[in-house]
């Protein structure tokens, strides 16, 4: 397969996600968030349900963290081969993150330490960064199946 079929392919984690809030479609109350690979990144492209805003028409800023956390599990995951868990995710609110209007998530995985990888995730509304993030990802066990 082409490098550029490739990176147009939706990335799916085995057993459907295992019911994560984020990523699984078998979650009926979860983001069922998909990811493409571009280059070295992963991305996923959401609208935040109104459902999930905080102040009117802006996105619960816990919601936000938690797109920075999947898409950041995503890319080590689908890059760099590893299920991991979130030991640590700061987050920087730049500007307010709006409601029901398509956003871009990406994440890229920035250093691999010994025990853990530096993972850096934004979110983007029409090309503005609305937030970003850095955090220190886990190496665990693949789930039993």
């Amino acid at each position: 397969m082409s490098e550029e079929l490739l990176e147009r392919q939706e990335l799916n984690f085995e057993n459907d996600g295992g019911g994560c809030f984020g990523c699984s479609a078998k979650n009926e109350h979860g983001l069922q968030l998909k990811f493409h690979r571009d280059g070295n990144a992963v991305l996923c492209r959401y609208s935040i349900p109104d459902r999930f805003h905080g102040a009117p028409n802006v996105a619960h800023g816990g919601i936000v963290a938690t797109l920075l956390d999947e898409v950041s599990c995503a890319v080590s995951y689908h890059i760099h081969g590893t299920y991991v868990v979130t030991g640590e995710l700061s987050v920087r609110y730049e500007k307010p993150c709006p409601v029901e209007k398509p956003l871009m998530i990406r994440a890229v995985v920035l250093e691999e330490r010994p025990r853990y990888l530096v993972v850096e995730g934004r979110v983007e509304c029409d090309g503005e960064l609305l937030a970003r993030s850095e955090g220190r990802f886990f190496p665990v066990e693949p789930p039993a199946s």
